[in-house]
């Protein structure tokens, strides 16, 4: 999980630039859980596959966001990734990213 930085809130790690960035604990559980969900239950994924299984996801849970779903879904993904949670490789000219074993 993400590193808890004061009540409420989460740092998210991007592994690309060594950002980070501050976001809402609860919004970031919404986010890790419906990516992990995604990437189990569908395989590896290209981002724009994960970003539709996560809006269905939310669907199914009758979940309402109103907040940009690619913008935090980037997030999240990077922060995972960062964590070694999520493996992203390229297959076939394709970036695709699964949950590490």
């Amino acid at each position: 999980m993400a590193t808890r930085i004061s009540p409420g809130k989460v740092e998210c790690l991007n592994p690309n630039t060594g950002g980070k960035i501050n976001i809402d604990q609860s919004t970031y559980e919404l986010f890790s859980k419906a990516i992990y969900h995604t990437l189990k239950t569908k395989g590896p994924l290209s981002f724009t596959e994960m970003v539709e299984g996560i809006r269905d996801c939310f669907k199914k849970q009758g979940t309402v966001f109103r907040g940009s779903v690619g913008w935090y879904a980037v997030t999240v993904k990077n922060d995972l990734e960062s964590r070694k949670v999520i493996h992203t490789y390229m297959e076939k000219g394709k970036k695709l990213h699964q949950l590490s074993k």
